[in-house]
Order: C-alpha cells, then sequence, then structure tokens
C-alpha cells in the first residue's frame, strides 16, 4: 500500500469497512504492545486484526471474548467464531450452549443466527434441553427469518427458510402429546415422525 510499484499516491487513504477505534486499537498494540479492547470494540479489532494479519491481536480478541462467555451470547459469539474461522471459540461456545441451552435459546441473539450456524447446533446430540423446547425456538428463529427475508409469516413461508433445519428435529423424542401441540404437526408436513 506504502511501498513498491503498486504504492498509493493518495495523501489520504480511507478504510471504509474499519472501524476507527478498532484501527487505532491495532495501531496501538503495534507500536506499544498495548491492548486495549472492551466489549464494544472487540468485534471489531478482531476483524481489523484479521484484516491485517496481526494474529498476536487476534489471540488477545479471542482471549477476550472466551473470558466473557455467558450462555446469553453464545449464540452471537459462535455465529463470529464461525464468521471469523475461529474453531477454539466456536467450540467454547457450543460447549456452553450444550451446558446452558435453555438460556442460550432463550437470549435475545438466538433468533439473530444464520442458518448454518442453526443447523450446527441441531445436529448436536449433547443439548440438554427437551425437544419440543428446542423446536419451540427454532419456530421463534423461522419467524424472525421470515421477517429478515420480508416474507409474511406463514406455515409455508417458516417451513421453507428453515429448509433442511426442519429434519434435524428429533421429532420421534416428543411425546404425542407434544407433537400434537402449538404448530408441530402443520409445520412438519414433509416430515413423518414415527412415534414407538
Amino acid at each position: 500500500m506504502f511501498n513498491g510499484g503498486m504504492a498509493t499516491t493518495s495523501a489520504e487513504i480511507e478504510l471504509p469497512d474499519v472501524e476507527p477505534a478498532a484501527f487505532l486499537a491495532l495501531l496501538r498494540f503495534l507500536y506499544s504492545d498495548e491492548v486495549q479492547i472492551g466489549p464494544e470494540t472487540v468485534m471489531t479489532t478482531l476483524y481489523t486484526a484479521k484484516k491485517y494479519a496481526v494474529p498476536a491481536l487476534e489471540a488477545h480478541c479471542v482471549d477476550f471474548l472466551t473470558k466473557h462467555l455467558r450462555a446469553d451470547n453464545a449464540f452471537m459469539l459462535l455465529t463470529q467464531a464461525r464468521l471469523f474461522d475461529e474453531p477454539q471459540l466456536a467450540s467454547l461456545c457450543l460447549d456452553t450452549i450444550d451446558k446452558s441451552t435453555m438460556d442460550a435459546i432463550s437470549a435475545e441473539g438466538f433468533t439473530d443466527i444464520d442458518i448454518d450456524t442453526l443447523c450446527a447446533v441441531l445436529e448436536r446430540d449433547t443439548l440438554s434441553i427437551r425437544e419440543s423446547r428446542l423446536f419451540g425456538a427454532v419456530v421463534r428463529w423461522a419467524e424472525a427469518e421470515c421477517q429478515r427475508q420480508q416474507l409474511p409469516v406463514t406455515f409455508g413461508n417458516k417451513q421453507k427458510v428453515l429448509g433442511r433445519a426442519l429434519s434435524l428435529i428429533r421429532f420421534p423424542l416428543m411425546t404425542i402429546e407434544e407433537f400434537a401441540a402449538g404448530e408441530f404437526g402443520v409445520l412438519c408436513l414433509t416430515v413423518r415422525p414415527s412415534f414407538s
């Protein structure tokens, strides 16, 4: 950017995708080894550290996130860990979700996750929650996704946005009463559970 044949000749260089506070944290770290991150700046600082290949600052950001991981922010951090390709942080998030599933799915950030993150969680056999409650949360996610995609919140659209996630629900683990209650049967027209 500054040297060589492709160096910029502009007096000012714009970094439109980098937050000023995150860039300042990067510069402070590069020039003084001082780490100054907080809950408001850690994600943007992690993005900036990855963009400019500063692994030591990345490690500090991941360490900060790990120390502040709780059930109520586990889904939000899981989405970010997957986005930033941080498998260790993603694994810790999944462990937290396994241990405190009800708290995690009740948190505000649950309905904001992407479909791949939802599927990654639904594929787990270690969640500590009844399948009917998990399915209720999945329906809540589908309603939020319909709104994000500006679709009417109908059974058909919920089924559409859920896609393969719907097949990851373990309907045979529900009692007949749980399955009959609510909208399970309507949403699952393509899924034929077998109760024993």
